[in-house]
């Protein structure tokens, strides 16, 4: 749903992307914690919101961003899932950024069989 605040047009999804992104890039531990489980909902779980290719795009550049710290594998799991779901959506742009301005899926290698899977998805839509 849209409605108006301070004569621009906002909605749901754009709230969420902006909380979510805050939330993913922010020094708190939890609050960081809390952002990779909000974007990992909005990619891979919300059935009734429909992500679209600008959303997959502003919220791969903050995941991009996130993987330049060292989060623990919970939270890489979690982001890596969405990120591979946002080279779905978006099949052409996320994968661009991945590749131009990374950090490489791969720095994650070896953290757990399953964020290996999830990179391994990733990875297959970048060449």
């Amino acid at each position: 749903s849209e409605w108006q605040y301070c004569n621009q047009s906002i909605s749901n999804i754009r709230v969420t992307t902006k909380v979510a992104v805050n939330s993913l890039l922010a020094d708190d531990p939890e609050l960081r914690d809390r952002g990779s489980a909000i974007v990992h909902n909005l990619a891979c779980k919300e059935v009734k919101t429909v992500v679209f290719d600008d959303v997959a795009v502003e919220l791969s550049m903050a995941l991009l961003q996130f993987f330049n710290n060292s989060p623990p594998e919970e939270q890489v799991f979690r982001t890596m899932k969405a990120l591979a779901r946002f080279c779905q959506i978006s099949s052409q742009d996320v994968p661009q950024l991945v590749q131009m301005i990374g950090p490489s899926p791969t720095k994650f290698s070896g953290m757990s069989p399953r964020v290996d899977e999830q990179i391994a998805l990733v990875t297959k839509k970048l060449r």
